[in-house]
């Protein structure tokens, strides 16, 4: 597209351009869809393991939730019109945007509703930390309506056409790593100049668990869930490090068991989901950990790219090229199996629709039973969304799927724990678990600090 086009294009969605908040109508018909949809998202937050960032100053607890009380607030009505404003028409005025207009888009946005935060109360009057805390709501908000138009393949599943290059990249990426993740899965530690000091059952033992934290990227909407599950993956690896006393060698070692770490774990989309972090992301949230750990799984996942025997250290060449011929044959087995129960198990009528329009975890698949019209498109409130008393069961349901992802989460971060922990008290790991409300990466350094 040539510049002007992009003036023209971005002129579409300035919401000054097309939207003026008015008093004319019902305003609170805004703020009810607005918070359904935010309400929504923060079930699903509770599910992720947040934890603050390095940054001199100790950063507080995330807050999306409070964010949304903020929302609701009649004087926040002009940032709800606003976005709903840019909302609908992402959604309306093309189906397919390519990857450098909705990073365009994307971002314009976010810089006009930054702004705005300093005019309109209750965001005008709150200072930095929660301003900061404001930006990501909004961040959250907005990639939850996106998503399946800005993550690559949701869109092309929904909607099954080739996309422009760079979303197309970015699926063929996806394949090209799983292919190789396939075929080397069987490597050994040592092929990857993984210390021999490392005890291999605590090696194995820590990167099951650093790869599940990392699987977990598949979940969420928002950049910053996927992120923090990129972060979470790592302060295991780093646990790792610290209880094997090799943190010291730095990127050398945290490095090749990151790879390690993604060729047992094989998880599905992990270009498509960098890529996503990378591009919406507000550039001035990745910094320090996330800066750090971003650039090392991306140096992680380069390498597997490129992964060829002569990548590796090998001693047995002959051994090495029977272990690989044996793999690629369990490898093409595999998936002829799983492509015989993919016929048998998915109705045809399914076949196109897949699992990636459906998010993966229990709890949300529940609150998305409940709120199936917050995941359409952008539209008038329904007839029941206006109704007070049904309104009041909706918040009532939502308040207690959140507790219900809390208590989940709280007994998956502990059972976690104390794998990484074995010979600690357990109830002293359940303090420092309840102290550091489930954040996995404060829980692992706060352990690791009682350890020594």
């Amino acid at each position: 597209m040539t510049e002007d086009k992009n003036g023209e294009t971005l002129k579409e969605f300035d919401p000054l351009n097309r939207l003026e908040p008015s008093t004319n109508g019902n305003s609170n018909t805004d703020v009810v869809s607005m918070k359904d949809d935010a309400d929504t998202q923060a079930a699903e937050e509770t599910n992720a393991n947040i934890f603050a960032q390095d940054t001199g100053d100790e950063e507080p607890f995330y807050d999306f939730q409070l964010f949304v009380k903020q929302l609701q607030s009649p004087e926040a009505d002009p940032l709800v019109k606003y976005t709903k404003s840019f909302l609908r028409n992402f959604l309306a005025q093309r189906l397919l945007w390519t990857v450098s207009e909705e990073i365009k888009l994307i971002n314009n946005f976010k810089s006009f509703i930054y702004d705005k935060f300093t005019l309109y109360e209750p965001f005008k009057s709150l200072d930095s930390s929660k301003t900061r805390n404001a930006q990501e709501g909004i961040e959250k908000l907005i990639m939850g309506k996106l998503y399946f138009r800005c993550f690559s393949p949701s869109l092309y599943e929904s909607l099954q056409v080739s996309l422009d290059d760079e979303h197309m990249k970015d699926l063929n990426y996806d394949d090209t790593l799983l292919e190789k993740i396939e075929h080397y899965r069987f490597i050994k530690p040592v092929m990857l100049d993984i210390p021999e000091t490392m005890p291999h059952a605590k090696l194995n033992k820590f990167v099951h668990l650093a790869s599940t934290e990392l699987s977990k990227i598949n979940r969420f909407k928002s950049p910053r869930d996927k992120m923090v599950c990129v972060l979470n993956a790592s302060k295991v690896i780093f646990g790792l490090l610290k209880h094997t006393k090799l943190e010291q060698n730095g990127a050398d070692t945290f490095i090749p068991i990151l790879i390690y770490c993604i060729l047992k774990g094989q998880v599905r989309y992990l270009v498509s989901n960098v890529n996503y972090i990378e591009r919406f992301r507000s550039s001035d949230f990745i910094r320090g950990e996330e800066e750090y750990y971003l650039s090392s799984l991306q140096a992680a996942i380069n390498f597997i790219m490129n992964l060829t025997e002569s990548s590796l250290t090998i001693e047995n060449h002959k051994c090495f090229e029977e272990e690989y011929q044996n793999n690629s044959k369990q490898v093409a087995k595999e998936r002829e199996e799983e492509e015989k129960k993919r016929k048998l198990e998915v109705p045809d009528e399914l076949q196109s629709n897949g699992t990636l329009l459906k998010p993966l975890d229990e709890v949300t698949n529940i609150v998305i039973s409940k709120f199936s019209e917050l995941f359409s498109p952008i539209g008038e409130p329904t007839q029941e969304e206006t109704l007070e008393p049904e309104q009041s069961k909706k918040e009532e349901d939502v308040t207690f799927l959140i507790k219900k992802i809390e208590e989940n989460e709280r007994k998956d971060t502990l059972e976690t724990l104390q794998n990484m922990f074995p010979d600690m008290d357990p109830s002293l790991i359940e303090d420092v678990c309840i102290a550091k409300k489930s954040r996995i990466g404060p829980c692992v350094d706060a352990l690791l600090s009682l350890s020594e």
